[in-house]
């Protein structure tokens, strides 16, 4: 972590743009009650648990690439066959924002898992998505520019690929 200086003051934390409202499933659960959770609740992801404990993440891309590619029945497809799991790739809520964008395209994902320093405990989501509208709320782009990816963003159904990354 950088120290503190004047040009981290302009920095913008990951706790600051990540989303803290955690949707869980049980990793028992189908693909169908997460394709419903996420539209439901307007995400691209969910967080899967085991008796509490935090065991995969699945995202809109695993449905799409693991059930529907393979036309496979949702209500039948466990999440648990279709998740990514532990080591869940995780990010400190302390950090910069750049390095949130480093570490999804070292690793070639658009979610990662926040936590708390101290504790290691997942408090948030950070998502290619929160990245853009931060991108769009902070730098000086051209109104155009600006304005396209507002309305890309506000339709009722989350956007999850924007290949700017």
């Amino acid at each position: 972590m950088s120290t503190n200086s004047k040009s981290d003051e302009k920095r913008v934390r990951i706790e600051e743009i990540m989303s803290k409202r955690l949707v869980t499933l049980d990793a028992d659960s189908t693909a169908l009650e997460a394709a419903r959770a996420m539209s439901k609740n307007t995400i691209s992801s969910i967080i899967l648990t085991d008796s509490d404990k935090i065991v995969g993440i699945v995202t809109e891309r695993d449905l799409i690439k693991h059930v529907c590619a393979k036309d496979l029945l949702s209500s039948k497809t466990p999440l648990a066959a279709i998740m990514s799991t532990i080591p869940l790739i995780t990010i400190n809520k302390d950090l910069f924002v750049e390095e949130a964008a480093r570490t999804m395209i070292k690793n070639k994902v658009r979610h990662l898992a926040v936590e708390e320093n101290a504790t290691h405990r997942i408090i948030g989501i950070i998502s290619s998505t929160d990245l853009t509208r931060f991108l769009v709320d902070k730098l000086k782009l051209d109104y155009q520019i600006s304005s396209l990816i507002k309305d890309l963003y506000s339709q009722e159904e989350p956007i999850e690929e924007l290949d700017i990354f």
